[in-house]
């Protein structure tokens, strides 16, 4: 190309013009996607006991009311959009502080805590659910409130 630019320059053509170049065009970041995870009972005791851990508690809130693990916030899955704005401030706090965050059920065949979770996961959180959910828990002989 350099040698007709030459041959061109030298019997008084102008080399052709180079074609435009088009600039990039950023795309739109995908939203982040998060995770949800299994954890069994002796991890989340550990963490609890540590304060390590948000525990959120899907079952309907007059059963959390009745009997739930220490420290975990109700936050059933029929409540799941009017909660979020609340609950998000709370994960995002939480994770900042190093925290994990669990969502329980009744039990391994209660779809609410792995709801809950796929929702919050699919807004970029991770999320553990509690294998077993609450009968795992209290069946173990652990505190509950």
């Amino acid at each position: 190309m350099a040698a007709v630019a030459c041959v061109l320059a030298s019997c008084g053509h102008e080399a052709p013009p180079k074609p435009p170049v088009k600039p990039a065009v950023a795309k739109p970041a995908a939203p982040r996607q998060g995770r949800v995870t299994a954890i069994d009972l002796n991890t989340l005791l550990v963490l609890q006991q540590s304060n390590r851990a948000l525990i959120y508690d899907a079952r309907a809130s007059v059963i959390h009311a009745y009997s739930h693990l220490p420290g975990s916030i109700s936050w059933p899955r029929t409540s799941f959009n009017e909660q979020l704005v609340t609950r998000e401030a709370e994960i995002r706090a939480a994770v900042a502080a190093g925290k994990n965050v669990v969502i329980y059920c009744t039990d391994t065949a209660c779809p609410d805590a792995r709801a809950v979770a796929t929702q919050l996961a699919a807004r970029g959180h991770t999320i553990s659910v509690l294998e077993g959910g609450f009968h795992a828990w209290k069946d173990a002989g652990l505190p509950v409130e």
